[in-house]
């Protein structure tokens, strides 16, 4: 099972990406601050076209961050994935958050060079 871990930060704001293979699918966690789950993501690749979904616990605001991962996830790479998002700051600003949204998605376009690497 290939296992891929990577890391973006600006100021304080920290955020990983792990990715597990599971057969030609992928489990990816987006972590970041007090790491939680917020929100689940799920994607596929239907010929070519992605389709997502999301699930958010109640009271958390991750669910951009999971289901944008999923879609361009399993559109990038033509498999299955659930995508699990939790990020925690206390006292976050507008523009932490932005920032986060901007390592996320810069995180993400790194995976699949990190999994050729891996496999």
């Amino acid at each position: 099972m290939n296992e891929v871990v990577l890391k973006k930060a600006s100021g304080r704001i920290e955020v990983t990406l792990k990715a597990i293979r599971i057969g030609k699918d992928l489990l990816v966690v987006i972590t970041g601050g007090a790491g939680h789950i917020g929100a689940v993501g799920a994607g596929t690749n239907c010929g070519g076209m992605a389709v997502s979904s999301v699930m958010t616990t109640p009271g958390h605001r991750d669910d951009r961050i999971a289901k944008d991962a999923a879609e361009r996830i399993s559109k990038k790479l033509g498999c299955n994935c659930a995508v699990i998002a939790g990020v925690h700051y206390d006292g976050i600003t507008a523009q932490e958050i932005k920032d986060v949204l901007i390592l996320s998605s810069t995180l993400v376009d790194e995976l699949e060079g990190a999994l050729r690497t891996e496999g």
